[in-house]
């Protein structure tokens, strides 16, 4: 299990759920791009938010399109949820899972750091 929370700006919402599906099922490009991120997009959990048992999920992201977005008119880059997967549950299940893609990101850390 890939553990991650969401919560919306105002905290008034909270998340967490099982970010596994979508690691199995997100493209290597956009899984590399959340590692870059620091493991935290929006992304996850709108592509999870429809899904059987993601219904909090669901809830969230309602209450942020719907009472949040409306305030955040006048600065559109203002995210009115944010989501962040556990890296280091992320990265174990890609070593067994998608072990290409682990590599990957571990070379794009190292040279980032040389």
């Amino acid at each position: 299990m890939i553990h991650a929370t969401c919560h919306t700006a105002d905290e008034a919402k909270r998340a967490e759920f099982d970010a596994t599906p979508w690691f199995a099922e997100a493209d290597p490009s956009t899984i590399v791009l959340l590692a870059k991120r620091g493991w935290s997009a929006p992304w996850v959990a709108d592509a999870l938010e429809s899904r059987a048992g993601y219904e909090a999920l669901g809830e969230l992201i309602r209450y942020a399109r719907d009472r949040l977005e409306p305030e955040s008119r006048e600065d559109p880059s203002w995210p009115t949820f944010e989501c962040r997967v556990d890296g280091a549950e992320a990265t174990a299940w890609l070593d067994r899972n998608r072990s290409d893609i682990a590599t990957e990101i571990r070379r794009l850390a190292a040279h980032a750091g040389a």
